[in-house]
């Protein structure tokens, strides 16, 4: 026997050997598959439209979009850029061919129309998404519900407040003072603010009251705020239209009557007025403070006024996401909207943004409270409103600024426009 004999394996033991050796066999084979599998398996990719298109904002949005990567191993964001001027079209054409992104941003006077057509998901009861309704304000989540149910989250909001050239209102003041003082504040009520108007606008030192013409999407904003701040309504609870009240005509007539004491612009020309020096009182917003940083004269800020008792209320419109109904990756569209709108990043785009965050505690923020005239704002903020919820708003409002033009060229009595706008919209309310 040599000395390899002696380990040779029975003859008995050969096949147990080879039973073994298959086992294995295939156990590499199995564990190499699902290697192979796991490494060629493809990353789910969740589409998102927004209209942050500016580089600054998009490179801060797509630095979230990275850390929402880094914290989800295997999900992807395709970032779809939409602008103000037809995204909203877009995403009605893309409804229509079932090619809607997963999560969608909407603006708030949007959100009605797209909700009442069953093409948003149901976000009620989505947990990780019950923070963001319970912090924001009840005016910021009205237009996120319908029949009562949540289908947009709110991200952003903004207001607009009145903005003071303090320098016009010094040069014009002989004129509104007894005794050394206003004969009203002129800064909390519609009579002051009229009197500072016309006070420079007597003096020649400059435009006095800043007042929106026939500007698309724009106008409405400027009445709105007057007709809430008198104590009207533009609809009913039932929806019905209510136009045609003495609140409401009062508001209007007031508006016009602004003609006397200040200039007829479009929002940008009123804006570009008041970053010159030569307008005494402009209703506008955030915006302008980038700009106003190089003023080489005084400005201030004052919440909108209000009339006849009533506080003053001014306009607020809103960022929100949602996701869409059809979406195959519904729990992952989910987490993407509840990441962007964690306080903390919802903070950090809104800075970027220069836009106010949705969550009432993080307004109070030091960047918000800080900054010049900031804190004029967050009151604002609590005093605010969006448009009514109705998915036929954007025809409402339509008509609307098509009467406030009317009156406002004075082809119309204020009477007459707000009679005529509940002619016109309770017809197209009564439209199939």
């Amino acid at each position: 026997m040599n000395m390899f004999e002696k380990f040779r394996l029975p003859r008995w033991r050969i096949p147990t050997l080879l039973a073994g050796l298959t086992v294995l066999s295939v156990l590499l084979a199995v564990l190499f598959a699902l290697s192979s599998c796991s490494k060629s398996q493809k990353n789910i990719t969740l589409r998102f439209s927004h209209f942050w298109t500016e580089p600054g904002q998009r490179a801060v949005l797509d630095s979230v979009l990275s850390d929402f990567k880094k914290e989800n191993p295997g999900l992807d964001v395709a970032v779809l850029d939409l602008s103000w001027a037809d995204g909203k079209t877009k995403l009605m054409i893309n409804f229509n061919a079932r090619t809607a992104p997963d999560v969608l941003e909407l603006g708030s006077d949007w959100i009605a129309q797209f909700s009442s057509s069953n093409v948003l998901e149901n976000l009620t009861n989505v947990s990780s998404l019950q923070p963001r309704f319970e912090q924001a304000p009840e005016y910021a989540n009205e237009p996120g519900k319908w029949k009562g149910l949540f289908y947009a989250v709110p991200w952003f909001v903004d207001t607009r407040v009145l903005f003071i050239n303090r320098d016009l209102l010094d040069q014009a003041t002989d004129s509104i003072l007894i005794k050394g003082k206003f004969r009203v504040d002129p800064l909390s009520t519609w009579d002051g603010m009229y009197q500072f108007g016309e006070a420079i606008q007597t003096k020649g030192v400059g435009k006095g009251i800043g007042v929106n013409g026939s500007d698309v999407h724009r106008l409405y904003k400027k009445i709105l705020p007057q007709i809430w701040s008198n104590g009207g309504e533009i609809l009913g609870r039932d929806g019905s239209p209510t136009f045609a009240t003495k609140a409401n005509i009062e508001a209007l007539t007031f508006y016009v009557k602004q003609l006397n004491a200040g200039v007829l612009e479009s929002q940008k020309n009123l804006d570009d007025l008041f970053k010159r020096g030569s307008l005494g009182i402009l209703y506008s917003g955030s915006w302008l403070f980038a700009p106003l940083q190089k003023a080489d004269f005084h400005w201030v800020c004052a919440p909108f006024p209000g009339n006849n008792g009533h506080p003053g209320i001014s306009f607020a419109g809103g960022e929100y996401l949602a996701v869409n109904a059809n979406s195959e990756r519904k729990a992952e569209s989910e987490k993407l909207v509840a990441f962007i709108t964690r306080p903390d990043n919802e903070l950090r785009l809104a800075k970027a943004f220069n836009i106010f965050p949705a969550d009432k505690n993080l307004q109070q923020d030091s960047f918000y409270l800080n900054r010049n005239q900031g804190k004029v704002f967050i009151e604002q903020l609590a005093h605010a409103r969006m448009t009514p919820v109705h998915p036929k708003w954007l025809e409402i409002e339509a008509i609307l600024e098509d009467e406030t033009a009317q009156a406002l060229y004075k082809k119309k009595t204020p009477e007459e426009a707000m009679k005529s706008c509940d002619v016109r919209v309770r017809e197209l309310l009564n439209e199939p």
